[in-house]
């Protein structure tokens, strides 16, 4: 495994923290979560990355010898940081971050490994004298850690240690002669402020100057904070975070797009695969966690973590994936400056990741879904070792690993009934995709007229495909699906159903003002890519992008539908969109529709055209100082 981190700064320049921030406590920390999933009851102990039945598990697996169990034991045994003789070096600041001459985070990275991997072998092996030098290690730190300095990086070590100290702590709190109470109240007035300060935030930079990972990072920290400190409102704000927040940590902007196949683009795909492998790792630690706290965040939003886990795992198998340029703001709030990636980078591509394990066996072991390239990626590192396995540095770190020994699951009897299925109407054709059975030989995909059925066959496809195209379809007609597994047992329950509506949207060839503002690459083309999330952002103050029909064709207009750039409505006020019959519209050129009011964000706003004129080119041509600035044009007609 490559030493590939979550360091190496932001999605722009690192913003340094304030030199006081470290003395920032809990009580100044806002509540940007409470009541989310608040229980009745208290935390289930253990309850961290493993609970009791998992410890369990474990234990049996080993004393039998049974693979791939032993293999991952084995390596723990063997793993220097796993030694009862082990050295802890606490320290009472940890400095992160350019302006430290050295950093000494790695110290810490050092020690939080070791104790985990203690505690681990004192769970599995019943010998106190691992959890005695766990202990060691963790009250160590619990007494004489007061604070981070350093730069932004900060907030990235909070949250990768912050998470592993808890995650240890909480294996440990089965062990009588610890205490606990000295780590809960390091964690929560040293790392948990600044994990909350950091996700509300963010330095004062802009909502998309931070990847993924350092928001999971932080949120890993966080929930696993909750659980070991006993705060409710802790857990609640990293689960509400992942729901709904601003960064690009949350779900829906972590798997920033899904593709009409199904296929979850990750937010870091286009920076490097180093990274874009460490977020789903980051991703199954919250997950996990809250799953053991009887939170499912795993399904949330229609499996869209398991869309953006197989989309990653995908490409770094050596697959083709598609991608929509993602556009990003870096710098600090009011000086934010554009990024943009337009390609999926092959960077480190093909680097292997421990702790892939866990999203492996919960999908397709526990919940009896496919994930077959997930599958594939956790069995390039099985068995799994741990910090101290993969090299010294940071890289090497960023997971506790071993979920191989700790997550590892019996195959599931019988698979699961597809779910999760997804509609996407491109015009007369309808691409359904699903999330698949783990035992599946093939799909059936079904078609009704009416909700509920009765549904008629209209395809089969074989094991590993979870998309179908429905083409030909009469616009204005809502066709309802279901899809169900073909296995070696039968055919599975039919998924919940979907319905669709195909419409009159045109298709042809792009075409409008060449280049890009700064040629950063967001060009003409990303307008017409089905994605709000990203914006064409043309070289001239007046910009346009448009469809040629192609050759024989051409169309009456019905109806346009436009999004723009994100806080940038108003430069929409007075675009235009035209008709006309010559390519550059320097000829016969028609107004349709003049924009009159600043469209909303995040949405396509739609107008009705009136005009029977057909035409071969369609354009939106934005008004001076526009700059094109769209996220997304739509043209219906005949």
């Amino acid at each position: 495994m490559a030493g590939a981190s979550g360091g190496d700064g932001s999605a722009g320049a690192g913003v340094v923290r304030d030199a006081g921030a470290e003395a920032r406590d809990a009580a100044g920390a806002a509540d940007v979560g409470a009541g989310v999933d608040a229980a009745s009851v208290g935390f289930v102990h253990p309850g961290c990355l493993s609970t009791r039945a998992d410890l369990d598990r474990m234990k049996a697996k080993v004393v039998a010898a049974a693979q791939p169990w032993k293999g991952s034991w084995d390596k723990l045994v063997a793993n220097a940081h796993a030694q009862t003789t082990y050295t802890p070096n606490p320290l009472a600041t940890i400095c992160a971050g350019s302006p430290c001459m050295p950093e000494t985070f790695m110290t810490l990275a050092n020690d939080a490994a070791a104790a985990y991997q203690l505690a681990l072998r004192y769970q599995i092996s019943g010998d106190s004298s691992f959890a005695s030098a766990a202990a060691r290690i963790l009250d160590g730190w619990a007494s004489t850690l007061t604070a981070f300095t350093g730069d932004s990086n900060v907030d990235l070590r909070a949250g990768l240690y912050g998470y592993q100290l808890a995650s240890a702590g909480e294996l440990l709190r089965g062990y009588t002669q610890w205490d606990p109470t000295g780590l809960q109240r390091m964690l929560t007035n040293v790392f948990y402020p600044i994990n909350a300060d950091f996700l509300q935030r963010h330095n004062n930079a802009c909502d998309g100057n931070y990847w993924a990972n350092w928001d999971l990072a932080t949120m890993a920290s966080m929930i696993a904070i909750g659980v070991f400190a006993d705060r409710r409102d802790i857990f609640n704000q990293a689960v509400d975070y992942f729901r709904n927040g601003i960064g690009s940590g949350a779900i829906g902007n972590a798997v920033l797009y899904v593709h009409p196949d199904g296929s979850g683009q990750w937010q870091e795909s286009g920076r490097d695969q180093g990274h874009a492998t460490l977020g789903p790792m980051l991703m199954g630690v919250v997950c996990e966690i809250a799953w053991n706290q009887r939170v499912d965040l795993y399904a949330y939003a229609g499996n869209r973590f398991l869309l953006g886990a197989e989309y990653v795992a995908s490409y770094n198998l050596g697959n083709d994936v598609p991608y929509v340029t993602y556009t990003f703001y870096s710098g600090p709030q009011g000086s934010c400056q554009e990024g943009v990636q337009s390609t999926i980078s092959a960077d480190s591509r093909g680097l292997e990741r421990v702790g892939w394990d866990l999203i492996f066996n919960h999908y397709v072991n526990r919940m009896g879904l496919a994930a077959p390239f997930t599958a594939q990626y956790a069995a390039a590192t099985r068995p799994e070792g741990g910090g101290g396995d993969y090299g010294p540095n940071s890289g090497g770190f960023d997971s506790l690993g071993f979920t191989t020994l700790t997550h590892a699951l019996d195959p599931i009897a019988a698979g699961a009934a597809p779910n999760s299925l997804r509609p996407f109407v491109q015009g007369h054709q309808v691409t359904l995709s699903w999330c698949g059975s783990a035992y599946a030989t093939g799909y059936v995909i079904k078609r009704a007229s009416a909700s509920g059925g009765p549904y008629t066959m209209i395809a089969q496809v074989p094991a590993g495909t979870t998309s179908y195209d429905d083409s030909l379809l009469t616009a204005g007609a809502t066709y309802y699906y279901v899809v169900s597994a073909l296995t070696a047992r039968g055919e599975t329950a039919n998924s919940a159903e979907a319905s669709a509506t195909p419409d009159n949207q045109l298709f042809g060839t792009a075409i409008g003002t060449a280049g890009s503002f700064g040629n950063l690459g967001a060009t003409k083309e990303v307008a017409l890519d089905g994605s709000l999330e990203n914006f064409f952002d043309g070289p001239d103050s007046v910009s346009w992008v448009g469809l040629d029909l192609g050759a024989g064709a051409s169309a009456a207009l019905s109806q346009v539908r436009y999004a723009p750039r994100k806080t940038f409505g108003s430069r929409m006020v007075g675009g235009k969109f035209q008709g006309s019959s010559s390519a550059d519209f320097s000829a016969s050129v028609t107004d349709l529709f003049t924009i009159s009011a600043a469209p909303p964000d995040g949405v396509l706003t739609a107008q009705p055209i009136n005009n029977a004129t057909a035409f071969r080119y369609l354009r939106y041509l934005s008004p001076t100082g526009g700059y094109g600035n769209v996220a997304e044009i739509q043209f219906f007609g005949r």
